[in-house]
């Protein structure tokens, strides 16, 4: 991954694999806006917070940077994927306004856990380091919550 530092020095540009040059700004611990071009989403970065509780300011900053760039390269197969279930729900009627809002919610946790998944893989043994020292119970409460969801929006599409 490569960042080049734009006008503020917290202004990441990187290259996804697709093509597009995401564009990251990392504020503080409570303010993160991403995105493509001049189309940043502010944020607060909640999941950040909770994995990064009690991390040094360098690694939550860094680790905080590759988890949005990782929403932002893993964003055409959730797309995909959010088509492809939005899609099935309305083609086997089984749409409700709970429903379609459950599984939104659940594709959410799903795209949350692949961009850890992705600051894990792309960060290697690094990313052990980090936490070293730091309690485990954040990242079992995000593991653990994210994966609920994941899979309660899917409950809540199929009944």
């Amino acid at each position: 991954m490569t960042a080049l530092f734009g006008k503020s020095k917290n202004l990441m540009q990187m290259q996804t694999w697709y093509g597009m040059t995401a564009v990251i700004e990392i504020h503080n611990r409570f303010f993160h806006r991403a995105g493509f071009g001049k189309v940043l989403i502010p944020h607060p970065p909640a999941v950040n917070w909770l994995l990064r509780f009690g991390m040094a300011n360098d690694p939550y900053l860094k680790l905080s940077a590759i988890h949005e760039f990782g929403h932002l390269q893993i964003l055409p197969f959730i797309a995909v994927y959010t088509l492809g279930v939005v899609g099935w729900m309305f083609s086997a009627h089984k749409e409700s306004v709970v429903g379609v809002i459950a599984l939104l919610v659940g594709i959410h946790a799903t795209w949350e856990i692949l961009a850890e998944l992705y600051v894990r893989l792309s960060t290697g043994s690094l990313y052990s380091f980090y936490y070293k020292g730091l309690s485990v119970i954040p990242r079992t409460i995000f593991w653990s919550l994210a994966a609920a969801i994941s899979v309660g929006g899917w409950m809540m599409a199929l009944r």
